[in-house]
């Protein structure tokens, strides 16, 4: 009894930290820059990851790139765990940034500006 090794195979346990919610998003895996990206569906997410569905014959690599469109972001994951057509996904950064509008990033610029330099 005892220690029971982790595969991608193995049924996913659960570990989270963070509450997850459910969710219904259309997204994208790149899995490789010399390969088409993947479409996969978000089903439920939480700051620390998603949990996706997707085609059982895809290969998926250790790490992706997740773009969600509907969202406007991209993150990075590494794969978890796999069971049919489902998969774990953990973030591997923080959450994204939030992305200033122009008028936001040229007002932040002018005030860091010293008074005397034209900009």
């Amino acid at each position: 009894m005892g220690n029971t090794p982790v595969t991608l195979t193995t049924p996913p346990i659960e570990r989270r930290q963070c509450d997850r919610r459910r969710a219904c998003y259309g997204g994208t895996l790149r899995i490789a820059a010399f390969l088409p990206e993947v479409e996969c569906r978000l089903r439920d997410h939480s700051l620390t990851g998603v949990r996706i569905v997707i085609a059982e014959d895809v290969v998926l690599p250790r790490v992706v790139d997740l773009t969600v469109a509907c969202r406007n972001q991209t993150r990075r994951a590494e794969i978890v765990w796999r069971s049919g057509t489902q998969a774990g996904l953990a973030f591997l950064e923080g959450p994204p940034r939030e992305v200033a509008t122009a008028v936001e990033a040229r007002a932040a610029w002018n005030a860091a500006a010293p008074p005397d330099r034209l900009h």
